[in-house]
């Protein structure tokens, strides 16, 4: 089901001037999967509100290989792209559309406008990204210089369950490595005792 604009946990942090301002100023956005909202090193100039549907903010590598850094669905934030749009800096990463979405973007002039004259909004904004922005920094670094193996039991033993269900095609996209070596790396896993292997799902031990 979509959301509209008040069920957002951010809009009621808003007085009723700053509501109109925003119900005034924010743009529609619709696009289809596989759309690129923003590649590594542009300059974002539009926050992304999520209605419906899903993105995935990736980084790639020389090969090609994607590295997943999150995902994010309705009402989540893109701290790359309000971090991009609020200091005109380079995005980190890439940003590609999942599942079909809908949304809203606020400009960025309206978004400096919330931030100095809001403050409950403007708090709600920077510690999102103050809470975030150094763990996602430390996993990019992660990603760039870790093995695969310490990669792939980092990504096992952060996910919010015991089990997993996922195949291993889908780990290997998630890391940006093939599909034989997971499987080899998780049955070294099995045999550590870390985990225990079933068809679509990991149990972790």
């Amino acid at each position: 089901m979509s959301m509209k604009l008040e069920d957002f946990y951010f809009y009621s942090l808003l007085s009723d001037d700053a509501q109109v301002l925003l119900k005034e100023s924010i743009k529609p956005i619709s696009m289809h999967e596989k759309s690129i909202l923003y590649y590594t090193g542009d300059v974002c100039t539009d926050v992304l509100i999520i209605e419906a549907g899903t993105v995935r903010v990736f980084l790639q590598g020389e090969n090609g290989e994607i590295f997943t850094l999150y995902t994010l669905g309705s009402d989540e934030m893109c701290i790359i792209n309000t971090f991009s749009t609020i200091f005109a800096s380079d995005a980190l990463a890439n940003a590609e559309v999942l599942s079909d979405l809908q949304g809203w973007l606020i400009s960025k002039e309206v978004l400096m406008k919330l931030l100095q004259s809001e403050m409950y909004y403007s708090n709600y904004v920077f510690s999102l990204i103050s809470e975030n922005l150094s763990s996602l920094i430390n996993k990019i670094e992660t990603i760039k210089f870790a093995s695969v193996k310490e990669r792939l039991e980092d990504w096992v033993f952060s996910q919010p369950s015991t089990k997993i269900k996922t195949t291993h095609e889908e780990i290997a996209k998630q890391l940006g490595t093939n599909r034989p070596f997971v499987s080899k790396l998780l049955k070294d896993m099995e045999k550590e005792d870390k985990v225990k292997l079933h068809r679509g799902t990991i149990e972790i031990l």
